[in-house]
């Protein structure tokens, strides 16, 4: 609630003291394994905080601390790419975006592209991933690689080539369909 409120001091140490509470409960116990889905929304949640407030190596090493849980609970659910690793990755790609890192930035929002593929079914006109080519074509175009742009762009408009293609497309270009929730 704190953190919608747009109150990013509290809701800091809201989390902050979250993670002290696993961390306590991990010596009393003696055990060397938290509770992976806990830890994955904290990391993520003090990463978000983060990410707002523009400190974005950190946010990027939280994200990536989050990831590592996410992908671990994902392997112990039969490999199945997680919502939650898909949204962690947008957010991973939007960082490294802001923070100049143009190749880093593509290669997390292809990662994007593969696992929300396999998420949604092999749907490629899904608009969940007509918005992401769009995204990825938007950072070649800043970047200067107008001919990788192009061909991005181009790949999001054959996917929605179909009868209801400009439907599809004018929710990726607004809204980006459904799955994933990230900062774009």
């Amino acid at each position: 609630v704190l953190f919608e409120q747009r109150k990013l001091p509290c809701s800091m140490l809201s989390y902050l003291a979250c993670l002290k509470i696993l961390e306590h409960q991990q010596s009393n116990t003696g055990s060397n394994v938290f509770n992976k889905a806990d830890l994955s929304r904290i990391l993520y949640a003090i990463a978000r905080v983060l990410h707002d407030k523009e400190e974005y190596h950190d946010a990027l090493v939280l994200y990536q601390r989050a990831l590592a849980c996410q992908r671990a609970l994902s392997a112990e659910n039969g490999g199945r790419p997680s919502l939650d690793v898909i949204t962690t990755l947008c957010n991973i790609s939007r960082v490294h975006h802001l923070s100049g890192e143009i190749d880093a930035a593509l290669a997390a929002n292809r990662e994007v592209l593969e696992l929300a593929t396999i998420l949604v079914g092999g749907k490629m006109e899904h608009p969940f991933l007509i918005h992401r080519l769009k995204v990825e074509g938007n950072i070649l175009v800043e970047a200067g690689r107008l001919e990788d742009a192009m061909r991005t762009f181009v790949e999001a408009a054959r996917r929605c080539d179909s009868d209801d293609g400009r439907d599809r497309m004018m929710t990726a270009m607004v809204g980006g369909g459904t799955v994933g929730s990230s900062q774009e």
